[in-house]
């Protein structure tokens, strides 16, 4: 009803069936089929677990335009994308914020091939299950670490002891930098603050004790 109210056409079923005929008995719902839904119809926002398509139109055959229709939804569990080439099918399949999608072919072939992993993005959820991931999700990760070498013994870096010096934060800005700097100049960048700070330290501040 919402989505007929805001301009979308109900081309077949829609209706519930009456308690007085033979189909109306139980919980049958006859399939619907609705075309030139709005997209702010709720039908288009929210899960149906129902035989109930929408068919919208695509303005000027866009593919961009396609995506960021399928993609302006909280839910993203499956998709399907149907083309005659299956190029042009893969590269929208890319685009989709879906945990699942297949070319060509019915959503359900994704879940009865076992050795993939189900599951889905946003409010569809995250985790999965079959395939390798869905295997190491029921896996109890126990990790543990040692020194290799053994007189090597791990311990806080002079400038990040306490009394700090004040220069605690730079310090690990400029490992983190080192360490993980996307760019090569990044990290030139925190090795060469890093070792300005090690030999140069700045002076500690007295403690209580010194005191």
């Amino acid at each position: 009803d919402d989505a007929v109210k805001k301009g979308a056409r109900c081309l077949a079923g829609g209706y519930t069936p009456s308690k007085d005929t033979a189909i109306g008995q139980g919980s049958f719902y006859p399939p619907t089929l609705l075309v030139d839904v709005p997209e702010d119809a709720l039908i288009r926002r929210e899960e149906i677990f129902g035989p109930i398509m929408c068919v919208v139109k695509v303005p000027n055959d866009s593919d961009a335009e396609a995506v960021r229709m399928a993609n302006d939804c909280d839910f993203a569990l499956g998709s399907c994308v149907w083309s005659r080439s299956k190029s042009r099918a893969r590269k929208i399949a890319r685009q989709l914020d879906a945990g699942m999608s297949a070319i060509n072919d019915l959503g359900g072939t994704t879940y009865m091939s076992q050795s993939l992993p189900f599951g889905g993005a946003k409010r569809s959820g995250f985790d999965r299950f079959a395939g390798p991931e869905g295997l190491r999700g029921l896996c109890y990760p126990h990790v543990y670490s040692e020194d290799w070498v053994p007189f090597m013994k791990n311990t806080l870096p002079p400038l990040l002891q306490l009394p700090t010096s004040g220069k605690a934060f730079e310090f690990a800005s400029s490992l983190m930098s080192m360490a993980y700097g996307v760019t090569l100049s990044q990290k030139l960048h925190g090795l060469k603050n890093l070792l300005a700070l090690v030999i140069f330290p700045p002076k500690r501040p007295a403690s209580k004790k010194d005191c």
